[in-house]
């Protein structure tokens, strides 16, 4: 009775959790589209995720603040988007359990919304330094875009976070 409880809520854990998390990234990247048609906002680099990565195995290099002036590599930017989706669907992990296990989060827009904001911190406070952009950007040409930015892909991550378990039924 136990293992077949442990092993349907395992196939519902990791199944939804990739689903809204690769949903929740696709939503993103549509909303960093409209921002570059409409506003000329250009998208996130996922070269430099890649770039970034790549270094991480295989160099060991944690905190680069030169990441832009390195060399390209090969396949940088096809490991970058790879890495997006694998973040997103961590994402959808993290929010599978704020919402089964320690019911504190909802599948509605503003569970969602907070959700986004609260994640915020993974780009200002690890992501962002770490790709030798400092502190929320702060080492950008525009560390205010930045933040904004940052902030508004987050939100509409967490919002269809949100939305993407709901169509799943929760």
């Amino acid at each position: 009775m136990i293992k077949s409880w442990y092993s349907e809520w395992m196939e519902h854990f990791i199944f939804d959790s990739i689903f809204a998390g690769i949903f929740c990234c696709i939503a993103m990247d549509i909303w960093q589209r409209i921002l570059f048609l409409t506003l000329d906002i250009p998208p996130s680099n996922w070269s430099s995720a890649g770039r970034w990565l790549i270094m991480l195995i295989s160099k060991k290099i944690f905190f680069n603040k030169n990441l832009d002036n390195e060399n390209p590599i090969r396949y940088e930017l096809q490991i970058g988007w790879v890495f997006h989706y694998c973040v997103g669907i961590g994402y959808g992990f993290a929010y599978y359990f704020f919402l089964t296990v320690f019911d504190i989060f909802d599948t509605s827009i503003f569970s969602g919304f907070m959700f986004g904001l609260i994640s915020v911190v993974i780009p200002w406070f690890f992501f962002l330094p770490v790709t030798g952009k400092g502190f929320m950007g702060n080492k950008t040409s525009n560390p205010n875009l930045t933040k904004l930015l940052s902030t508004c892909s987050h939100v509409v991550l967490g919002i269809f976070l949100a939305v993407g378990f709901s169509f799943l039924g929760y």
